[in-house]
């Protein structure tokens, strides 16, 4: 299986210059977008859901954080994307009923390079190809691929990072019971400034949980194909 080798930090990563998102006709991208959602929808289905949710967990956090409509085409891209590399990991280790092995862990892993690699050469996904690439960086320099830290993470990619927790946290697995809203939030908070960047954690912490809630039902209601090739 093909593994990118070290790719430069952001924003030196090979990329022509990437046009402002809020400027491309949807059109462009909806055939594109249809075609990755089908993909992993046929492929994992829990996967596809949990990306659904992960997308209207960020745009909540990002329209709290103040981002600006390009900044917030771009994290519902890249989150939708986040995965999109797990289409490529064996069935053994990505539909296993139970807790990974170290060595599948690392086959595991693999996924956001790969996801990185399917997107690199299209100048338009150039942004949301960052989120995908380093959403399991970690604030401390302790995730992966690239041992990213603090800023020179993306923002959108550590957005991705806690909304992509939460969300792991408060879903069913096969191999354990989801936690409860107050438990994954306090999990989230007490990894503020190790794992997730504080600021974006203290946005998090700020959203009651009925907010949450109705992000969960949007998830469940409108599906991210919708608005991200409504016009195609």
């Amino acid at each position: 299986m093909h593994v990118l080798e070290q790719v430069p930090p952001s924003p030196l990563l090979g990329f022509s210059a990437c046009p402002d998102p809020t400027s491309i006709p949807d059109a462009k991208l909806g055939s594109t977008f249809r075609a990755f959602d089908a993909a992993l929808q046929a492929r994992d289905a829990c996967t596809h859901t949990h990306c659904q949710r992960v997308i209207s967990y960020s745009l909540t956090l990002g329209r709290t954080m103040g981002l600006s409509e390009h900044e917030l085409v771009t994290l519902e891209r890249g989150v939708f994307l986040h995965d999109i590399g797990k289409i490529h990991i064996p069935d053994s280790v990505l539909l296993k009923p139970g807790p990974l092995s170290p060595t599948e862990w690392t086959v595991m892993q693999q996924h956001s390079e790969i996801g990185f690699d399917m997107l690199r050469h299209n100048p338009l996904l150039a942004d949301a190809a960052e989120i995908v690439l380093m959403h399991h960086e970690r604030y401390n320099g302790s995730g992966y691929p690239m041992g990213l830290s603090g800023e020179d993470i993306p923002l959108g990619a550590r957005i991705c990072a806690i909304t992509d927790t939460f969300d792991a946290l408060t879903s069913i697995r096969p191999y354990r019971t989801p936690m409860s809203f107050e438990d994954a939030c306090s999990y989230i908070t007490s990894e503020r400034g190790r794992l997730f960047d504080p600021h974006i954690v203290d946005m998090f912490s700020a959203l009651s949980p009925s907010q949450w809630r109705a992000a969960h039902r949007e998830a469940g209601a409108n599906t991210a194909l919708t608005s991200l090739s409504q016009a195609a």
